[in-house]
């Protein structure tokens, strides 16, 4: 997955807007300096219309206002889209952001066996930028190992890496039999989890 190029355009700009701003710089309690995103188009999904010109106004973490008819703040720093649309995040109701599969399934599988949790924590925290780049601000993760879906959802929050929002099951939840039923006892009975080493309790 690349990263969009309209997307690092934002990201660049926004970033060189709050470094560069007197105002963020003279400490954490100065107000935001206000970020208009400016685009020929803006997809309005209530009504399902396009509006003509497009305008986002971004402060803080919020967006305070949108549309043609938005007041653009006079302290506000303005980045120009050109001929782009601008549109609500995109949600993807399935992934599993701590793993990305590769063109071949065996190298796939001995990569995840050889990998030590936190080398594929660092695997997953890049898949997780790629996808809030790609326009997706939403994400279901429906299974992962060794707790890093968890770990990239925390991580997340709390700012310390790029990414979306993440609604997550850790580990995956599916039918007896069904595509999740991948061990014949639940995860935690496993020590540890994983092809790596079959240990179970002794029924004794």
């Amino acid at each position: 997955m690349k990263s969009h190029p309209l997307f690092r355009r934002i990201l660049a700009a926004t970033l060189a807007a709050a470094c560069s701003s007197p105002g963020l710089a003279a400490g954490a309690g100065a107000a935001p300096v206000p970020i208009v995103l400016k685009a020929a188009h803006l997809f309005d999904s209530v009504s399902g219309t396009l509006a003509d010109p497009g305008v986002i106004v971004v402060v803080g973490d919020k967006i305070a206002a949108l549309g043609r008819d938005a007041t653009i703040p006079g302290n506000a720093t303005v980045i120009d889209l050109g001929d782009a649309t601008l549109l609500p995040g995109f949600i993807d109701a399935h992934v599993h952001l701590s793993a990305e599969a590769g063109e071949s399934w065996y190298e796939d599988f001995f990569s995840a066996i050889m990998r030590f949790p936190a080398e594929q924590a660092l695997y997953g925290a890049h898949y997780a930028r790629l996808t809030l780049e790609a326009g997706f601000t939403t994400v279901r993760d429906v299974g992962s190992s060794d707790y890093i879906a968890l770990g990239l959802r925390n991580a997340i929050k709390a700012g310390m890496i790029p990414g979306p929002r993440m609604l997550v099951s850790n580990y995956a939840v599916g039918s007896t039999g069904g595509h999740a039923d991948q061990e014949p006892a639940p995860p935690q009975t496993i020590a540890p989890a994983g092809p790596r080493s079959r240990r179970r309790r002794s029924s004794t």
